[in-house]
């Protein structure tokens, strides 16, 4: 039997603090099971993105957790060209850190249900983020449902829950690539092979949700044919806390 690495080691524990955070303790009521979204912003001449990028792996095999990786390039300038990089990939962190106040924009960062941000290489910071979002996003969820028919990605949300205060939102489609290894030829991990977990190929705004059961469609036909997942994502306002989440294979 072998040893367990630290890395997975650590995972596991992250992963219990995660179930507990995320289920009620017994005899407590709660609403459907949903997970939770991880969200990080990754780039290949980043040095110290390749550990965060091994924890979004890790943290992406748990059920409760739909792990993203959103590649940017403002450090292509130092001399390696990032090959999974979409301009709208820095705009949504940009508009993330415009929306927190805080204007923290680096890599590697994660943003936790649309609503804390840490660093993605800190796995105890990431749990704690879990834990402290996971009464918000309860209290805000929304039914969120999606299948493939007739050639078309259909898309039924919910109604806002009574408690929740969040009565308008973006409904979000995000082509997934599941797993992309890229030997990585110059800059700072210059030899290395990375391989980046659930990349965000394609993120598509389909329409706003304003509270009430609302329905959604998309041609397959728009999305690019490579993805293995699609991601669906309803969130407060335009990158405002994450009221929903689902995927389905692409």
């Amino acid at each position: 039997m072998t040893k367990p690495s630290a890395l997975g080691a650590i995972a596991l524990a992250v992963f219990s603090g995660i179930v507990a955070a995320l289920n009620p303790a017994h005899g407590q009521q709660s609403g459907p099971a949903r997970a939770s979204v991880i969200e990080l912003f990754t780039s290949q001449g980043c040095s110290s993105c390749p550990p965060a990028d091994r924890i979004l792996r890790q943290l992406s095999e748990h059920p409760e957790i739909i792990a993203l990786s959103f590649p940017v390039s403002y450090w292509d300038y130092l001399g390696w060209r990032d090959t999974l990089a979409r301009p709208e990939n820095a705009e949504r962190q940009r508009a993330y850190a415009q929306l927190q106040g805080d204007g923290q924009v680096f890599t590697p960062q994660v943003v936790i249900n649309g609503l804390k941000t840490c660093v993605g290489s800190d796995l105890h910071a990431i749990e704690a983020a879990l834990k402290s979002t996971a009464a918000a996003i309860t209290v805000s969820s929304v039914p969120l449902a999606v299948r493939h028919e007739s050639g078309k990605l259909v898309i039924e949300a919910g109604a806002a829950p009574p408690e929740s205060r969040h009565r308008n939102g973006k409904v979000w489609v995000a082509a997934v690539g599941h797993s992309l290894p890229v030997a990585i030829g110059s800059g700072e991990n210059a030899g290395s092979t990375v391989t980046y977990t659930n990349v965000v190929r394609r993120l598509v705004d389909i329409g706003d949700w304003e509270g009430a059961p609302a329905s959604y469609a998309l041609p397959l036909s728009s999305l690019p044919k490579d993805e293995d997942m699609v991601v669906v994502l309803l969130q407060a306002e335009k990158v405002g806390p994450i009221l929903a989440a689902a995927k389905i294979k692409g």
